[in-house]
């Protein structure tokens, strides 16, 4: 066993849980109920063996509703005298969740009586270990309602620039041109836009800090604060910033800082769940060929290097350099020259180029001498690369290892991958393949393929919006989605495709939801 012995473990972080503590009840109040939050993230716990107990779904934010966060406050403290630990989103305990984080008009001492009141979950759940995951609100550079305010519609763009060219005014990195352009938008900018914007954000941030005096009194036995999508200069990259000298005064064996927000969920569950077993796992990192570890992907603000490492420890492991030690080496797929396009871009195409052979060949030489492997695939934001799937099912290598992710944001990918790598051990072989599948179906099928064929022969022509799907036109564009994946997806995953079923929960095309009809 390469995981460090459990007394050893035990010793080194000081707990005092008796050692035949294991697999046990874990409480989770996810972000919301988007897939990749709630049933994924459920799915992947009790794949490996853990009671995964979530509140009643009127209470979660959905697509048509917002969530409930003195009801779900109610539910944490009256099932905690049968849970073993808690997992939950402040985001959801406070605003409702992670659109409601962006669009709430609370007054501040609102959210400091919510605050507070979880600061105090820890007494009432008779001291059983508490991990919060929180998020820094995101800076898009284009959105609108109902995930943002409705004026992001009309200004989005120019409030991206105004927190970029402000972040980098802070920086001392303005040139002249830049200057008068700060100055411009300045003007430009409905005051009553700036006011709402900079109001909610500030309630938002000061919530935050008050959270993160449960690290320092122990009231939270861990915390992970996400940046959601944020880029190199902007107005979350100046919050995190700020917050970031915070968290350095804070110990750091109680707190992590990184790129990423739905993710996170499952990184403290798989957190708990170390603990409680006291376990240890030591994780090596390998990259694809060219800029590797040195990639800054789009959405994030840091390198993937150090986004590896902060989830590895995150997740309740330890990065090591010697693989022969490592219980999981996590292998990311990482662009040569280090830019990371979007998967709907013509670049990504199914022709395996030799950077592409080289890296699936080295991940085959892993699995022929026995590590297992997690595959994060983080080429390409917001889906899989079309060269690598393909090449790991002709290689078969795609059930062989421990997890794969192509999805979303590389931290979104990363984290993910990781902990159904790390959960993977303990998972019943048709429990492991299932969630393979579920990947590949969405991350490479739908996300890299069906997605942007749906939307060129259904959505725009019909000149239909891509969110707020209803009634038939829903009905439509789902039976259109699963033609579509099944189309890419049967010549390499074969007949099972048939089984699974494919729709979109929050009525539109950004995320869909892959299901087996069992």
């Amino acid at each position: 066993m390469k995981a460090l012995h459990s007394l050893v473990l035990g010793f080194l972080l000081g707990i005092s849980t008796p050692v035949w503590a294991a697999q046990g009840t874990l409480l989770y109040v996810p972000l919301d109920d988007r897939p990749v939050c709630l049933d994924y993230t459920v799915e992947t716990m009790r794949a490996a063996g853990w009671d995964v107990k979530t509140p009643p779904r009127s209470y979660i934010a959905g697509a048509q509703q917002k969530g409930e966060p003195d009801k779900l406050m109610d539910w944490l403290e009256a099932e905690s005298r049968t849970s073993t630990a808690i997992v939950a989103s402040s985001d959801a305990l406070l605003y409702g969740g992670l659109v409601s984080s962006r669009t709430h008009e609370l007054p501040f001492n609102i959210l400091e009586a919510r605050a507070e009141r979880l600061l105090r979950l820890k007494s009432s759940a008779h001291n059983q270990k508490i991990y919060i995951f929180a998020t820094i609100m995101r800076s898009p550079k284009a959105s609108g309602a109902p995930v943002e305010p409705a004026y992001y519609s009309q200004w989005g763009p120019k409030l991206f620039r105004l927190g970029a060219l402000e972040d980098k005014a802070e920086l001392k990195r303005l040139h002249r041109g830049e200057r008068r352009e700060l100055k411009r938008l300045k003007r430009e900018l409905p005051p009553e836009v700036l006011q709402d914007m900079y109001g909610r954000r500030a309630n938002n941030i000061k919530a935050t800090e008050l959270l993160l005096h449960g690290v320092e009194s122990g009231d939270f036995d861990y915390m992970l604060l996400g940046r959601d999508d944020t880029a190199p200069y902007s107005q979350a990259h100046r919050e995190a910033r700020s917050m970031d000298v915070l968290v350095h005064e804070l110990p750091k064996e109680r707190i992590r800082f990184f790129a990423g927000a739905d993710q996170l969920g499952l990184l403290l569950l798989q957190r708990a769940a170390t603990r409680l077993q006291y376990e240890l796992p030591l994780v090596n990192v390998t990259y694809a060929a060219g800029k590797g570890r040195a990639t800054i992907p789009t959405y994030e603000d840091n390198t993937v290097d150090e986004s590896a490492k902060q989830h590895i420890l995150a997740a309740g492991g330890f990065p090591v350099q010697r693989r022969d030690h490592a219980d999981l080496v996590l292998a990311l797929n990482t662009p040569k020259d280090g830019r990371c396009l979007e998967a709907g871009s013509a670049a990504n195409t199914s022709t395996a180029t030799p950077e592409v052979k080289a890296f699936v060949g080295k991940v085959g030489r892993l699995l022929s001498h026995g590590y297992r492997v997690a595959l994060a695939d983080v080429k390409y934001g917001n889906g899989a690369d079309n060269a690598l799937v393909p090449e790991l099912f002709r290689k078969e290598l795609a059930y062989k290892l421990s997890a794969y992710g192509g999805w979303n944001t590389s931290g979104n990918t990363l984290g993910f991958a990781l902990s159904q790598g790390l959960l993977s051990k303990a998972m019943p072989e048709k429990e492991h393949r299932y969630l393979l599948n579920q990947r590949y179906l969405d991350d490479w099928a739908y996300q890299a393929n069906a997605r942007m064929k749906v939307y060129q022969s259904l959505i725009w022509p019909q000149y239909w919006p891509n969110s707020g799907l209803k009634g038939d036109k829903l009905a439509r564009t789902e039976l259109a989605i699963a033609q579509e994946i099944k189309k890419v997806a049967q010549p390499l995953l074969g007949e099972q495709v048939e089984n699974y079923s494919f729709t979109l929960p929050w009525q539109r095309m950004f995320e869909v939801q892959v299901k087996h009809r069992r």
